[in-house]
């Protein structure tokens, strides 16, 4: 599945926390490491690891983290 730029991203408690910014993956060895969303234009980039999401689908990506949580993430640089 395609995953694009932009798409929203949901804590666990519903809220829209952000949109993913990159997907995290080798394509060659095709593993899928996880995305970073961002929230607003000069919001910082959170990493979230492939074991933290909980559904992905074409529409959004839902997170097994609140909201609070998913704030914590180590930032991701691109």
């Amino acid at each position: 599945m395609a995953l694009d730029k932009g798409t929203p991203v949901y804590s666990s408690d519903g809220e829209e926390i952000g949109k993913v910014a990159t997907v995290v993956a080798d394509v060659q060895k095709d593993i899928f490491s996880g995305i970073s969303f961002k929230h607003g234009l000069l919001g910082t980039e959170h990493f979230v690891p492939a074991d933290a999401i909980g559904e992905l689908t074409d529409q959004a990506v839902h997170l097994n983290l609140s909201a609070d949580q998913a704030q914590e993430l180590q930032h991701h640089s691109g």
